[in-house]
Formats: structure tokens, C-alpha cells, sequence
């Protein structure tokens, strides 16, 4: 692993994978409300050794790392597990026609021809990525200093080859094979710079990755000794033109004390970021709604527009799984309101706006950001994601987007389609021992987007840069929002110390109970992460602004309220 990962970077992957591992296993289910205010530390002894395991064997599945180390989908041909088997035998012939016609093409495109393979129904890659069950078109699409993730075809330590065009060549003439699911070739890494790969020098991993443009890369930069190709054309998918016609409505879900602050915040830097919009003509940004969902108004009804939603009723219990309040209060909304626009961004409480965003989506395409964390084509998922949305393939699992509810933009008569079976799914999923199981604290976010594929809604545009979460990422540019969820530790001295209580930290979770109070510390002088820095400076900014702040920090009710005027 370490030969493979940057020190720094895998720190923080394992960081960050164990700190979600320990939010949901570790807490029983009825303290999960406390648990989204809480950062755990990681145990002591070998529990906590347990969780860095469970973490590394997370990044072991999507890197190109010797069996040894761990096993994974790509490497170990297992057979699919029990509940599957059925649909496997249906679904072989199929996937055997459809492999063979990707190779037919591939082998087109190598002899000059402008083929571009597809496999099942999700072969487009959009925007920023769609599925991509689709092969090369004769382009090798290099990344030089990058290194991808994706399902290993072919180790690269048994697959040495003398240069990046033969590996390119060696991916475009891949046969797909039954015990790797017929999964074609789309991506894969070479290494060749003798210096920075050492070992693994002349290795070409021969790779699948479900959404290769709507996946950022494990590494990149002048140290990485790594090149990448993508086989599969990006789309060339541009947002909509259409002036006002394209507005969207901005909706976020809140309830609690800790998103009470956070709503303040992120709709000050909304209204903020509107003005600026406004200002230079042509703007998309909508009207705003704050959905409470406890049933009961509160202190902030005059200040930030809300629509107050009931709670889950008593025959869907939560069992302390707060999150399901959040698409019954969705599927309240769009059943009894109006809205003047025809399209909707769902949008968090601890999203901070950093320059006006157009509406995003294509047609009527929904567009959203894709989080690494949520994978429905996952293979061991297959079974799991059958119960819901019927018997799928492998590859038609790709079209389910790796997303959640939010950021989304999604088309308003689509929202009123979909979001009777959020709430439904929701509740199924939580149900669902396996399920529940599987996908955790962020089985919510599974059941949204197995609702958007079981109501129809497809081909969905993902964006990278729709949105920044720091300390992950670095730069302001060209990001439209940030969103302030993992903690931030530092050094005096600058430096990043992901999981490890910094001497200068941030983290919402500790102002779980209160809100922070106003002139929050700079970071240090050496710090160079300009998200970091820029969000202690709009949550200076907004609590200074918003006035009795000083007030509202000691005591959590909001006495004075802002007037909306920036």
C-alpha cells in the first residue's frame, strides 16, 4: 500500500474512510442523532486497528495493488454471491453479446476506424461522467502525473510493457472475460518513469471504472510516475441555454441545532452570491426555501424563507436514523407547494456559495456531484441493489449515478415523480438489515439515486467542480460551492494533519450544541489551502453581518434577525 499511495495522500484517505466507518458502527442506532455532532477518535488496541484495516481494504478495491495486500473484484474472479445467481445465468448470454460487440468496435477503432464501443444501455459518458460501459475509440486520452482508480482487469506486475502506447493497445484489445464480470477495458495506468515507480516500473494495469470522467483521480502531480488513458470520449455536455426559463429554485433540509448556525450562514452567502448574479445579468439563481422538518415553526421563519414539514410518522420510526425526516419532508414539499421555477437544486445547510452557479443541467438531465463513496455498480452491491430496482446486470447497474440528494439539479416535475419513492426507498432500505448493513449512514443517499433509476430519470451529468470539500481540496477555482463537512487540523507551522487533532483545527461538529462565535482564528500564515482560509473568512464575514450574533452564540436562540440585505 505504501509503495503505491503518497504518504499524505493515503493519511488522508485512511483518515477520512475510517472516521465514516466509525460514524456509523460505533454508536448504537438510537444515538445516531448525536453522532452527526460527533467526531469520534479512533479506538485504541486492536479495534482500532480493525478500523484501519476495513479502511485500506476500502482504497485496496479501486487501486491496483498486489493480491497480497487485498483482495478485490478486479483480481479475484469470485463468482457473484447467492442472491444473484438467478440473474446471473439470465443475464450471461447478454452480457456475452454485449462484450463481444465492444470488442468488434475496439477492434474497428485500432485499424483507424471512429467506432466507439458501447455495452448496454449506459455506454455515454457525460459531463463530467456518465456511465461508462463503453471501449476506446483509437485515442489513447492520456493523463501524464495521474494515477486512476478502477476494478483491476490485468495486475500490471505480470503485464510489463515498454512504453504508454503499448499499454493503451494492450487496454483497446483486452478480451472480456466471464470471471471479470465481461467488464471491458476503459481505463488503464502505466508507469513509466524508472525514478518515481521504482518496483512497479513498466507495470500496465488494465483497469474498468464505471464513471472514469466523473472520478477524480487517486493522484496526480509532478511526483506521480504514473499515466493514465481513458478510453471512452468525454461527451461534450454543456448546460442548457434558456435565460429565465432555466431558473432554479435552491432547497435546503434542516432541523436541529447544529444545521440551525449553518443555515444562517450558507443563506447569507446565498443571498450574497444572488446580488453578485444579479448584478451581471443573465442569472439562473432562484428563489430559496429552508425545509424544517420538525413539524414546528422556529426563531428563523422570518429570516430565511422555510415551509415547516412534519416528522416521520409513528409507523416509520427513524430508530435514531435522523436523515430519513429529510425525503419525507421532500416528498411533503413537492406534494403541497408551488414553486415559480421549473427546476430545483437541492442544496445542504453547510454549503457555503462561492460564485454564482448556471443551471448545470442539459435538457432535462439531472446534474450533481459525484461522491466516491457511493457505488451502486459495485459488484457486491449487485444483489443488494436487485432487491430495489429489479434484475439488472453488472453494466446496466452503471446508469445508476454515484450520488446523492444533494448537490443535485434536478427538473421540478421530475422531483414531484421521484420523491414519493425516495421516501419509500428510504424506508425499504433502512429496513433491510442488508442494506441497512452495507451501506450505513449513507444508505439515504443510496436509496435517492436507486429512486431516480427506478422512477426512469437517467443519463445524469456529473460534476466534479460543482462543488469543494476541504481539506481535500486545496484551490477556490472553479469550484461554485463548498461544502464544509471533514475536519480541518493543521499545524502551527501549516502543515496538514489529517487524523490528528490539529493545534489549529475547525470543525462544525464541535458547534453541535451552540453556534461558533464570531472572529473564529485565521489559520496559520504557512496553511496554503485556499478553501480552508476562505471559509474562516465567510463565516467571519456572515456572523458579523447577521446581527446579535454574540448573543445567539451563547445561547442558540436567534433574537435579532437579519434584515437580508447585503
Amino acid at each position: 500500500m505504501e509503495r503505491l499511495l503518497a504518504p499524505r495522500r493515503r493519511g488522508w484517505l485512511l483518515a477520512t474512510l475510517a472516521t465514516i466507518t466509525l460514524m456509523y458502527t460505533w454508536h448504537a442506532a438510537k444515538e445516531l442523532s448525536v453522532l452527526i455532532e460527533a467526531e469520534p477518535d479512533l479506538p485504541e488496541g486492536e479495534e482500532g486497528k480493525g478500523v484501519l484495516r476495513l479502511a485500506e481494504q476500502n482504497i485496496a478495491r479501486h487501486l491496483h495493488i498486489p493480491q497480497k495486500l487485498g483482495k478485490f473484484r478486479g483480481m479475484v474472479g469470485d463468482s457473484l454471491p447467492h442472491g444473484a445467481a438467478g440473474t446471473q445465468q439470465q443475464a450471461q448470454a447478454q452480457t456475452v453479446q454485449q462484450a463481444q460487440a465492444v470488442q468488434q468496435a475496439t477492434q474497428q477503432a485500432a485499424a483507424g476506424g471512429d467506432a466507439a464501443a458501447t455495452a448496454g444501455s449506459g455506454a455515454a459518458a457525460a459531463a463530467g461522467g456518465g456511465s461508462a460501459s463503453a471501449a476506446g475509440t483509437g485515442q489513447c486520452n492520456m493523463l501524464q502525473h495521474t494515477d486512476y482508480w478502477g476494478e483491476a482487469l490485468v495486475a500490471g506486475m505480470n503485464n510489463k510493457k515498454e512504453s504508454a502506447e503499448e499499454c493503451c493497445n494492450a487496454c483497446r484489445s483486452y478480451q472480456p472475460v466471464k470471471d471479470k464480470d465481461m467488464m471491458t477495458c476503459n481505463v488503464w495506468v502505466y508507469c513509466g518513469d524508472q525514478g518515481l515507480c521504482g518496483d512497479h516500473h513498466k507495470e500496465c494495469w488494465l483497469k474498468h471504472l464505471a464513471h472514469p470522467y466523473g472520478t477524480a483521480p487517486a493522484r496526480e502531480g509532478l511526483d506521480v510516475g504514473w499515466t493514465t488513458g481513458i478510453m471512452v470520449p468525454r461527451a461534450e455536455v454543456k448546460p442548457t441555454d434558456g435565460g429565465d426559463e432555466r431558473r432554479y429554485h435552491v432547497v435546503i433540509t434542516a432541523a436541529g441545532s447544529a444545521v440551525h448556525w449553518q443555515s444562517r450562514i450558507g443563506y447569507y452567502w446565498y443571498k450574497k452570491v444572488k446580488k453578485q448574479c444579479e448584478a451581471a445579468g443573465g442569472c439562473q439563481m432562484g428563489s430559496f426555501t429552508r425545509l424544517l422538518h420538525t413539524g414546528q415553526a422556529d426563531d428563523l421563519m422570518n429570516e430565511i424563507p422555510t415551509w415547516v414539514a412534519q416528522p416521520l410518522p409513528p409507523e416509520h420510526p427513524d430508530h435514531g436514523y435522523i436523515v430519513l425526516n429529510r425525503p419525507y419532508a421532500l416528498m411533503q414539499w413537492v406534494q403541497q407547494v408551488t414553486i415559480p421555477e421549473k427546476y430545483v437544486l437541492m442544496s445542504e445547510p453547510d454549503h457555503v456559495w462561492l460564485k454564482p452557479m448556471p443551471n448545470l443541467m442539459n435538457g432535462e438531465h439531472p446534474a450533481a456531484f459525484p461522491f466516491f463513496y457511493i457505488e451502486p455498480s459495485k459488484r457486491e452491491f449487485l444483489p443488494i441493489v436487485q432487491k430495489f430496482v429489479g434484475p439488472i446486470t453488472l453494466q446496466e447497474s452503471e446508469e445508476i449515478a454515484p450520488i446523492g440528494n444533494a448537490p443535485t439539479m434536478l427538473a421540478w416535475d421530475d422531483m414531484k415523480k421521484v420523491m414519493p419513492l425516495f421516501f419509500n426507498m428510504s424506508i425499504a432500505v433502512h429496513n433491510d438489515p442488508e442494506a441497512s448493513k452495507a451501506w450505513g449512514w449513507v444508505q439515504e443517499m443510496y436509496a435517492f439515486t436507486l429512486s431516480l433509476y427506478k422512477a426512469g430519470v437517467r443519463g445524469v451529468d456529473l460534476y466534479l467542480k460543482m462543488m469543494a470539500q476541504p481539506p481535500y481540496d486545496e484551490k477556490l477555482a472553479p469550484f461554485y460551492i463548498l461544502h464544509y463537512t471533514y475536519g480541518m487540523d493543521y499545524t502551527l507551522e501549516g502543515v496538514f494533519t489529517p487524523g490528528k487533532y490539529g493545534e489549529w483545527r475547525f470543525d462544525k461538529r464541535r458547534y453541535g450544541a451552540l453556534p461558533p462565535p464570531r472572529n473564529l482564528s485565521e489559520p496559520p500564515k504557512g496553511m496554503k489551502n485556499e478553501l480552508v482560509r476562505h471559509l474562516m473568512h465567510a463565516i467571519n464575514e456572515a456572523t458579523s453581518a447577521i446581527p446579535g450574533w454574540d448573543d445567539y452564540a451563547k445561547t442558540g436562540v436567534a433574537k435579532q434577525l437579519w434584515d437580508g440585505v447585503v
